[in-house]
């Protein structure tokens, strides 16, 4: 990659500083592939860092369902187990959870006790995105009976480096270690059709680029400039971190 060709061009590109003493936290390692510019997160071990706020978790309710002969499917990331229910859900629980384990690899399967009887909680082993759906006696009841979670937390900003371009890779590979910034002013990646105004309010979205959209994302910063190409052509825009 002809780096300094393109900075030639006089263009921003997400993930440079602008301004001096930026505060930033170094050598976290990378658990994915992470671009400049992303708003980053901890995963629940906040041993890594990963480029999205990924739903990793789960819970299954099928407490309702005691009525006996009625089908149930759950696919998981593409993988379905059935069990036909026999009116004891505990039993219909257990013989879930235990396809589950044998069947659908990287997601471990727990039944609920006490108050969370009949329920089922799932974790992604890699911390990443479950898909799931649930079919119960041929109806999709996925939207009522399936909660899905995620215990990353908000982090900084993946920022722009010349060694990431290593191969001409440009981004941070997982293990490698991630300078994020935490305060100060950053341009960063938006997302698609967001055209902020100096001064809106920045929220990052669980995908890691950058809105003006409060609802279901993570408040950060300000916007201090509008919509820019960067040098990729991308759309990016500085903003000051709180």
């Amino acid at each position: 990659m002809n780096l300094y060709g393109m900075l030639s061009d006089e263009k921003a590109m997400a993930g440079m500083l602008y301004g001096l003493n930026p505060k930033t936290i170094v050598s976290i390692p990378a658990g994915e592939n992470i671009s400049f510019g992303k708003g980053v997160f901890f995963n629940g071990a906040k041993s890594a860092l990963l480029g999205g706020k990924y739903k990793n978790k789960a819970a299954v309710d099928l407490s309702a369902y005691t009525t006996a002969s009625k089908d149930i499917a759950l696919t998981i990331n593409g993988t379905t187990v059935t069990v036909t229910t026999t009116a004891t859900i505990a039993a219909d629980v257990a013989s879930l959870v235990s396809d589950i384990t044998d069947d659908v690899d990287g997601v471990t399967a727990v039944a609920g006790t006490s108050s969370d009887a009949g329920k089922i909680f799932l974790t992604s082993d890699d911390e990443s995105e479950l898909e799931i759906t649930l079919v119960y006696d041929g109806s999709d009841v996925t939207s009522s009976k399936v909660t899905q979670t995620s215990d990353a937390s908000y982090a900084g900003v993946s920022v722009f480096h010349q060694n990431a371009f290593l191969n001409s890779r440009g981004l941070y590979v997982k293990t490698e270690a991630v300078n994020v910034m935490e305060k100060g002013y950053i341009y960063v990646a938006l997302a698609s059709g967001v055209t902020p105004s100096i001064g809106a309010t920045a929220y990052v979205t669980s995908a890691g680029t950058f809105t003006t959209e409060s609802s279901g994302n993570t408040q950060v910063g300000i916007f201090k400039s509008g919509a820019e190409a960067g040098s990729n052509n991308d759309s990016i825009a500085l903003v000051t971190l709180d």
